[in-house]
């Protein structure tokens, strides 16, 4: 990975990629948790009802805090606050580890697109297989019927986006397709 050492034209000193690059990470994290959070409300509340939009988010912080999660009233906001919270640091996290370790070996559309896919799926078996099992949330089997319909969200809802956005910030895309 290089950094981009040239300086703006407004004489600006800082290396120009640490603007562009924050930009990016935000802009994609900010996508994969509103596209990703969409999708859980459409399957969980509109579809599955198996949950409201405060629980749904409780859902995500009972990872940290377990049952104690689902209170109501005050409580209950400020836990449904942490999921989205937590929500939004993973898609963080996850956009800025793609755009340091995906991103730079990524040179045309047609390679950011498999590696986004790649990608996003891969957080969703992470997800399952390492941090879901570590927190304290009561949880379905590794496999459930739900298991599916996520993993094709992650990959292209979550990684797909984060992906794409990386790439078209990069400085000097030009377009190519391969």
């Amino acid at each position: 990975m290089t950094t981009d050492h040239s300086f703006s034209p407004t004489g600006d000193r800082r290396p120009a990629r640490s603007r562009g690059w924050w930009l990016a990470v935000a802009v994609a994290a900010l996508v994969a948790a509103l596209t990703d959070a969409g999708f859980a409300f459409v399957a969980y509340v509109l579809i599955a009802g198996r949950f409201n939009f405060e629980t749904l988010l409780q859902y995500i912080a009972s990872g940290l805090l377990g049952d104690t999660a689902f209170a109501t009233g005050g409580a209950g906001i400020a836990t449904a606050a942490l999921g989205f919270a937590m929500h939004a640091a993973l898609s963080v996290a996850f956009a800025a580890f793609c755009a340091l370790v995906i991103s730079p070996r990524v040179h045309t559309l047609t390679t950011a697109c498999i590696a986004g896919v790649t990608y996003g799926a891969a957080i969703w078996v992470f997800m399952n297989a390492v941090v879901l099992p570590l927190g304290r949330s009561t949880r379905e089997p590794f496999l459930s019927g739900y298991y599916l319909a996520f993993w094709v969200d992650h990959a292209l809802l979550v990684g797909l986006p984060i992906a794409l956005i990386l790439y078209a910030s990069a400085s000097g895309r030009t377009g190519r397709r391969a």
